[in-house]
């Protein structure tokens, strides 16, 4: 009964945008110089549209190129939704008069909506990879959507281009948006070239992150990094009581979305953000989160804490067997990635094999790529 209800809204909804969206197009005209950058994963601009905008803003082929951010989260509250639906007007209206849209995740009106002739759309995803199942590959599971409200939704549909690090990703990517691996495209990510230190602006955080933090100059660095678990707290007294505190100092970095309470000795603030944590830390503890492959780009000790991979298969499902693939650092045990760390035993060669597998672009050259695809685009119009 509850889908039944869920489903009915969405098709209402849905129509009425649609309704809504085929005047917008009729009485706007596209913008043949306008890039928009839509996301709905936070309230301010993210690290890779931040650094995808500045290398549009360095180009000299395009004249009076117009740059539009809209980022903007669902609030949770039935009064949020609602204001949000005028947001989302608002977005069609920039979508509408866009040349190209870039996306960093499922976005509604983007993949609902039949958009015009010649709008390019680039979904760079959120996440540089997937170690876990997600959109068309994990329906009708616990922590995926249902196939009925993927369908009314048109989940994933319209893109142009999907970014990716691998050929490896591809295949994953092409199976989890449902779409032909043509349109895959092995660019990379942004955040790989703030990562590997281009401009220095990370290396300045860290610095600025020492002198905030004094104590954590003077040990080792631990960093617990988990992914987050729908409907779930995890529970992080024990690697808490795992690491000597003599001898390390432990961080913990807890998604966004996730509501396990973390003690604030173990806590940086979040103008921090995780990758600067995982630039400035010693040894990173992580589990299913995509967050590994960034990791992997610094040739850190990177290890796998899976104390719950058995239910987590069957709940949502793995692309990465990280039994298989990284198996000397993953473990059900948080005291054995202890030991291990202080024996200092570490297979560095897995590790290569893992990061040429999953991250092949590993150059300060991302953002650029994606950029020359967008102005190329642009300059054919130009040329018509």
């Amino acid at each position: 009964m509850k889908i039944f209800i869920i489903s009915l809204v969405l098709h209402i909804g849905k129509i009425g945008m649609q309704v809504l969206y085929f005047f917008i197009k009729l009485f706007t005209k596209q913008n043949k110089n306008k890039v928009l950058l839509l996301s709905r994963q936070s309230n301010s601009i993210n690290l890779d549209f931040k650094l995808i905008k500045e290398e549009l803003e360095k180009n000299d082929d395009i004249e009076k190129l117009q740059i539009k951010v809209l980022c903007k989260k669902i609030p949770k509250d039935l009064f949020g939704k609602f204001i949000y639906c005028f947001y989302i007007i608002k977005c069609m209206c920039h979508i509408a008069t866009s040349k190209v849209c870039i996306i960093d995740g499922y976005n509604i009106p983007i993949s609902a909506l039949k958009h015009k002739k010649g709008t390019e759309i680039i979904q760079i995803w959120h996440a540089m990879g997937a170690i876990k199942k997600f959109g068309y590959q994990c329906l009708n599971k616990g922590e995926g959507t249902t196939s009925k409200i993927a369908k009314i939704m048109k989940m994933h549909a319209n893109y142009t281009c999907v970014t990716c690090t691998s050929e490896a990703t591809r295949k994953i990517y092409a199976e989890a948006f449902n779409t032909d691996i043509d349109k895959i495209k092995v660019w990379g990510m942004p955040r790989i070239d703030y990562i590997l230190g281009k401009n220095n602006e990370i290396e300045n955080k860290i610095k600025e992150l020492k002198e905030e933090y004094p104590k954590l100059k003077n040990k080792k660095n631990i960093l617990y990094v988990p992914t987050f678990r729908r409907n779930e707290t995890i529970d992080v007294s024990k690697i808490i009581q795992a690491v000597n505190k003599e001898k390390y100092n432990l961080i913990i970095r807890m998604h966004p979305l996730d509501q396990t309470e973390v003690d604030d000795e173990y806590i940086v603030s979040n103008k921090y953000s995780t990758f600067d944590l995982i630039k400035f830390a010693d040894y990173i503890i992580t589990d299913y989160s995509a967050i590994a492959f960034e990791i992997s780009t610094l040739n850190k000790p990177l290890f796998f804490y899976v104390y719950d991979i058995d239910k987590y298969k069957r709940k949502r499902g793995t692309n990465v067997d990280l039994q298989m693939e990284m198996k000397n650092s993953t473990r059900k045990d948080i005291n054995e990635i202890i030991k291990m760390i202080e024996n200092d035993t570490y297979d560095y060669d897995e590790l290569a094999r893992f990061r040429e597998k999953y991250v092949e672009t590993i150059d300060t050259n991302n953002s650029k790529r994606i950029k020359d695809y967008v102005i190329d685009k642009m300059k054919k119009v130009e040329k018509k």
